[in-house]
């Protein structure tokens, strides 16, 4: 076997240890439940009784719930798998040509990734992805590589 397939077997494995074990941690998290808090002032409980008030004259508000650390954790799990998945496109040499297909969206972005090689790990590192980290990791590309 030549050196540089090995390097890509072992880049292979990292990448699907490194998903394997991260996204089902970012999925697994939920979002934190929004509770519905509905304030009514005198006037418009005397409407209330009436029968005729509209949800803004009852003035409903959304109140997040008081824990809210969920929310960055997902956040921070969502950034490291996009900046592992963008390392791993580093180290495979692709760095300019994903910037340069990040630049035509999220379908030429995807169309590139798909021309490449099934022995290449990036590709690999790249599909694990869910589909709104794509747009994160096109995001990521565009403002982190100066091509």
């Amino acid at each position: 076997m030549k050196r540089t397939t090995l390097r890509a077997a072992g880049i292979s494995a990292l990448a699907a240890v490194a998903f394997g074990i991260a996204a089902p941690a970012a999925s697994a998290t939920t979002s934190t439940p929004v509770r519905t808090v509905a304030v009514v002032q005198t006037a418009e409980a005397q409407q209330i009784n009436s029968g005729s008030v509209s949800l803004s004259a009852a003035g409903v508000t959304t109140a997040p719930d008081a824990s809210g650390a969920s929310g960055a954790e997902a956040m921070a799990s969502r950034a490291s798998l996009v900046k592992k998945a963008w390392d791993a496109i580093k180290r495979a040499g692709l760095a300019k040509k994903a910037w340069e297909a990040a630049k035509k969206g999220q379908t030429g972005f995807v169309a590139w990734v798909n021309s490449l090689s099934n022995w290449n790990p990036a590709k690999w590192a790249i599909k694990a992805l869910p589909g709104y980290m794509v747009q994160e990791l096109i995001a990521y590309i565009l403002t982190h590589y100066t091509g």
